[in-house]
């Protein structure tokens, strides 16, 4: 019996060296693969709303925060106002980033 790692998504380092690394094997276990992808995606969804929030209370403008996306402000102001959705069911989701989302 040949065991094999359940399929992990790791991010790592900062700025324009943020690499993503995949561990384990993807390719046998393509529903864990995809979980583990639905998770990092809704945890950096929440992040990217908290953050957004953020820099609005701090006093940014939405082109300001637009442009550190590389959208527009209409494009950002259209995204982050409102209800957060999940990234990929598109329901409403809450905007609270827990540790084990992190």
């Amino acid at each position: 019996m040949v065991l094999t790692r359940a399929p992990k998504v790791r991010i790592g380092g900062e700025g324009k060296s943020l690499r993503l690394r995949t561990v384990g094997d993807w390719d046998a276990h393509p529903l864990e693969a995809l979980r583990e992808c639905r998770g990092v995606a809704t945890a950096l969804e929440k992040a990217l709303w908290q953050t957004v929030h953020a820099a609005r209370d701090a006093g940014h403008s939405w082109a300001d925060i637009g442009d550190a996306l590389g959208v527009t402000k209409q494009t950002a102001w259209q995204r982050f106002t409102g209800d957060i959705r999940h990234p990929i069911s598109g329901e409403r989701m809450m905007t609270e980033l827990r540790e084990e989302d992190a």
